[in-house]
């Protein structure tokens, strides 16, 4: 066993020389279990979530801060304006990396996310997880694969739901905001063409479309019904002509296939595979992956989902952990695998009303872009 799982096995220990507090799970909800973990050899102070995922009243969705891509909300805000009708929440952390700056697409998750059923943010090149039909949880890198094809055969890359440079293509949904909030180029008013499913947008389908505007300029509404394909002023001159009318192919597919996925959720990087821990202590790794910090983390093993909330900064409290000593917590608490969330003043677990945790930013909350919740059916 190496040093760093052999520090971890004592943090999990009472012992009275290191004054540490076992995992000692006091039951919240029916199958769902919180313990607060101690340790004064940080000192640490860690709060851990568990549930039995095959139990089928819970589940897990994830959020919006407010319903749409831009924007920012702390997770109890998040919490409060969920849907009565999709259950009752019960935990709650943070979710992805998200764009903080205030520039016109703050609010946007970092990788994939999809919220009930609908795909609102595509992916990025560090892991996802995702839940199957089966209720099952599932960590990969996710590829994206998306096309779009115009008339009369010309087929180019796209983003999805997100900035859009110069010389590249995004498709952009109702659900990304009021408008595009972009500034040049050319926009395409996409609509459905009866033929196939059209809204709300799902990984892997493949839809066609017809435009029903062409704007230059930017900043196009978006409405209901209407995708926005926003097309880049240099690539727009690579383009042949285009006409209201004309058909458009859209393609949406991922890398695994992800087929009828309610929920899924990126972060990263990815703590432990098949029970091993990926960060242990080696020459030559690099600096940042040795901080200290307030951490989230989620994992899971045959039956159990864990949510992880370490807090940092804090002196008297917690000093954090780097990914070396959170990926050991979390094979230590007896995940098979898991991955890393967003940090640092983002770190926060709500359980039954209430924040439970330390925020880092002088007990401020921070306001963030999505939130992983679990929520017991009605």
């Amino acid at each position: 066993m190496s040093r760093l799982a052999c520090a971890f096995l004592a943090l999990l220990i009472i012992t009275a020389s290191t004054g540490a507090s076992a995992a000692d799970y006091q039951t919240v909800a029916p199958g769902v279990r919180y313990a607060h973990i101690t340790d004064k050899a940080g000192p640490w102070s860690i709060h851990v979530t568990k549930f039995d995922y095959n139990l089928h009243d819970l589940h897990l969705t994830t959020t919006l801060a407010h319903g749409t891509v831009f924007g920012l909300a702390t997770v109890p805000e998040q919490v409060a304006n969920m849907p009565k009708t999709l259950g009752r929440p019960i935990a709650a952390v943070n979710g992805d990396f998200f764009l903080i700056k205030k520039v016109p697409y703050q609010g946007d998750p970092r990788g994939l996310q999809i919220l009930n059923g609908e795909m609102v943010s595509g992916p990025w090149k560090d892991v996802a997880l995702w839940i199957d039909p089966a209720g099952k949880p599932h960590m990969d890198r996710i590829k994206a694969n998306f096309k779009v094809t115009l008339p009369p055969s010309k087929t180019i890359n796209v983003g999805f739901n997100e900035t859009r440079a110069d010389d590249t293509a995004t498709l952009l949904t109702p659900t990304l905001g009021e408008s595009t909030r972009t500034t040049n180029g050319v926009e395409l008013v996409l609509q459905g063409n009866g033929s196939s499913e059209w809204l709300p947008a799902h990984t892997g389908e493949k839809v066609t479309a017809k435009i029903a505007e062409i704007r230059p300029g930017g900043n196009t509404p978006l409405r209901p019904d209407t995708m926005v394909l926003s097309i880049g002023p240099k690539l727009v001159q690579r383009l042949p002509a285009l006409s209201t009318g004309a058909e458009v192919g859209i393609n949406l597919s991922v890398t695994p296939a992800l087929k009828s996925i309610r929920t899924a959720i990126a972060g990263g990087p990815a703590l432990v595979r098949s029970g091993k821990n990926l960060h242990e202590e080696k020459p030559g790794k690099a600096d940042h992956l040795r901080d200290r910090n307030p951490r989230t983390a989620i994992g899971w093993n045959d039956h159990e989902f864990f949510m992880v909330v370490v807090d940092g900064r804090k002196p008297d409290l917690s000093v954090g952990m780097n990914f070396p000593e959170l990926a050991a917590l979390m094979v230590r608490l007896g995940c098979k695998e898991a991955m890393n969330l967003d940090g640092g003043g983002s770190s926060t677990m709500w359980l039954n009303g209430k924040v439970i945790n330390h925020p880092s930013e002088k007990g401020v909350l921070r306001h963030v872009a999505n939130t992983l919740v679990l929520l017991q059916s009605p």
